[in-house]
């Protein structure tokens, strides 16, 4: 086999796991494409997320900081000696079969409100870091998901008052105090205030999207290769990973609700 070639995007190693307080564009004009918040800690202990031949520091905790992550993926490529692969501060344009991770660019996921007249903030959770300028005032949640009872905790312990709106039933386990839970936005009227799916009216200094990620894989011909990109899938893809019409191409780890890192080694 031919010795592999990496292409990356920045100029370090560790893809969404870096924490990047620019949140739309870089210095050098390139697109901020990671969404990690500063105070962010794995929902999975490390004994489930490792790589089975390299193991987490036994002295860390269950639950890591993302720097403790980004640290560990640095340590398994200097181990292993993968950075001589890797060409950095290189930006992939159009592929041929190619081995993809899900470090592919991602697309937000956008909701349509039925008025512009919002007179609050309003910003997807790619764009949040850290909490502390939402101290004192309302907070809407569009989601309850991962980032959405994260960024929620979050939000109240800096002091600001939140709604988790969802369309889900209602959530059992307690929340913190200061979290109320509420249905989904319908809509906004003329004076700025959020409609609930039960007919309630709820006002609000922000409006927080977080309704989580699409593929998007702006380098590739979708339609060529036969795939669909759509509902959080790309498909078809045989045992996840290979697309029919090109059995010589692979997508990395672009399974959902999984141990990661376990799973990208099966893979």
């Amino acid at each position: 086999f031919a010795p592999p070639v990496v292409f990356e995007l920045t100029d370090h190693i560790g893809g969404t796991w870096c924490y990047e307080e620019h949140v739309e564009t870089l210095p050098n004009g390139r697109p901020v494409l990671c969404s990690m918040y500063r105070d962010l800690r794995t929902n999975l202990p490390k004994e489930v997320m490792m790589f089975p031949d390299f193991p987490f520091e036994p002295q860390l905790s269950s639950f890591l900081p993302h720097q403790d992550v980004q640290r560990y993926l640095q340590k398994y490529c200097e181990n292993f000696r993968i950075h001589p692969h890797i060409r950095f501060n290189t930006t992939v344009e159009n592929v041929k079969p190619v081995v993809m991770t899900t470090d592919s660019r991602e697309e937000k996921i956008t909701w349509e409100v039925t008025s512009s007249d919002l007179s609050g903030q309003v910003l997807h959770s790619h764009s949040y870091r850290f909490a502390e300028p939402f101290s004192g005032r309302t907070v809407v949640v569009l989601g309850a998901k991962s980032s959405g009872l994260d960024i929620s905790i979050e939000l109240v312990k800096a002091g600001a008052e939140v709604t988790l709106s969802h369309g889900y039933p209602p959530l059992t386990f307690p929340l913190p105090p200061g979290i109320q839970q509420s249905g989904s936005v319908v809509a906004v009227d003329n004076a700025g205030s959020l409609l609930l799916q039960d007919g309630s009216v709820c006002q609000a200094d922000v409006l927080m999207f977080c309704t989580g990620y699409n593929f998007h894989y702006p380098f590739l011909d979708a339609t060529q290769l036969g795939l669909k990109i759509q509902d959080h899938m790309v498909s078809p893809l045989y045992r996840f990973m290979v697309p029919p019409a090109f059995p010589s191409l692979f997508f990395i780890g672009i399974c959902k609700i999984i141990c990661p890192f376990p799973n990208f080694n099966c893979q």
